[in-house]
């Protein structure tokens, strides 16, 4: 986790008479989001200025919440790891006019805990409640939301927030990185209201995401982490993109974004191929090479390291046909294919079962001579 350094705000909000100086600040900072607001110049934190003006494009209304609402999956491997050890923070936090919540993936609040009644319905009727989307392209600024897209620890007080009826409130989120697939699974989120802000806010919220981090890391299977020690192997400075996966799990390096991702896709792409292939071709000219993680054990998880088709590329920069590089039985293979699919009007079920072939190994081949 990326330590957080503490800001102007937070150095000022430590003891009584810097308090006074954070009174100040917090109504500079209003008045720099009113400024804001009336397209004039707003002299704010450089990362809340971006932060606004991403809302203000995304079409975010900051005066109104309103926020949109999502499903939430209450038995995620996530909230499974992270709730208790909120719950145990939450101990300790009992009197001290706090809450402490947690945000899927996806910016969708999934849990939340209050130290105090009054707490619990001041944060109902903000609307930041389970099942509340606060993902800053639909909320605007605020500490979920930031940490969310920049993969960041993030602090928001006060009225930094985009939506006006937030200005009450300060929140430090942290990203939860899970140490198997070192994807972001969630965010921890740490608020209070505005004048009760201080650096202990930071504290815990750096010992929930190490707490989350140590509970994933002693529930990962053997075999999971026998995948991340084989998928390191095969990382380096100099490797290209490395990509490790079995049915449930995915961990990926150095991939770039334009190459869409998504692992039951691979996963049955492997699975078609077998244990026999070496290479498999995937989309918009990228290729893997084949590494099982246990020899003779498909289902132990495979390394695929990712490889482009340059020439492929150069063809379609030029206006050539990609199937100009493929050689005679390629081709033929594509002309039987792709007319089968016409005799079945695109029904990939019939035509597998016209090919005699099954329908991961159609997919397969769909996608590597780009027929839909």
């Amino acid at each position: 986790m990326q330590k957080l350094h503490s800001s102007p705000v937070t150095e000022q909000l430590s003891t009584p008479t810097a308090r006074m100086g954070g009174a100040m600040r917090s109504q500079s900072t209003r008045n720099a989001w009113e400024s804001f607001q009336s397209g004039e110049v707003a002299t704010v934190r450089p990362q809340i200025l971006t932060s606004w003006r991403r809302a203000r494009s995304n079409g975010v209304d900051p005066q109104r919440l309103e926020l949109t609402r999502a499903d939430i999956d209450t038995q995620s491997p996530f909230l499974r790891a992270a709730r208790p050890v909120l719950l145990r923070m939450a101990d300790l936090l009992v009197g001290s006019s706090t809450s402490l919540a947690l945000a899927d993936a996806d910016g969708t609040l999934a849990w939340r805990w209050e130290s105090e009644r009054a707490l619990s319905r001041a944060l109902d009727r903000a609307e930041f409640e389970p099942g509340s989307r606060v993902g800053e392209p639909v909320a605007g600024t605020n500490g979920i939301g930031m940490a969310q897209l920049t993969n960041r620890t993030s602090l928001v007080i006060g009225a930094e927030h985009y939506k006006e009826p937030w200005h009450a409130w300060a929140c430090i989120a942290s990203p939860v990185v899970d140490p198997i697939s070192r994807r972001v699974i969630g965010t921890v989120n740490v608020a209070c209201r505005a004048e009760d802000a201080n650096h202990l806010l930071q504290v815990a919220a750096g010992a929930l995401v190490d707490g989350i981090t140590t509970t994933l890391r002693e529930v990962a299977t053997a075999r999971q982490r026998r995948m991340l020690s084989t998928h390191l192997s095969y990382c380096g400075p100099a490797a290209g993109p490395v990509v490790t996966i079995d049915q449930r799990t995915m961990i990926v390096d150095n991939a770039p974004t334009e190459l869409r991702l998504d692992r039951a896709e691979l996963w049955s792409i492997v699975v078609a191929a077998g244990l026999s292939a070496t290479e498999v071709t995937l989309h918009d000219g990228w290729s893997a090479r084949l590494h099982p993680v246990t020899q003779g054990r498909l289902h132990d998880g495979v390394v695929l390291v990712l490889e482009h088709d340059r020439r492929g590329r150069c063809a379609e920069q030029h206006g050539i046909s990609p199937l100009a590089a493929l050689g005679p039985l390629e081709q033929a293979e594509f002309k039987v294919i792709n007319e089968t699919l016409a005799e079945c009007g695109g029904n990939k079920s019939e035509a597998a079962a016209r090919l005699g072939i099954s329908r991961g190994t159609l997919y397969h081949r769909v996608r590597r001579y780009r027929l839909g």
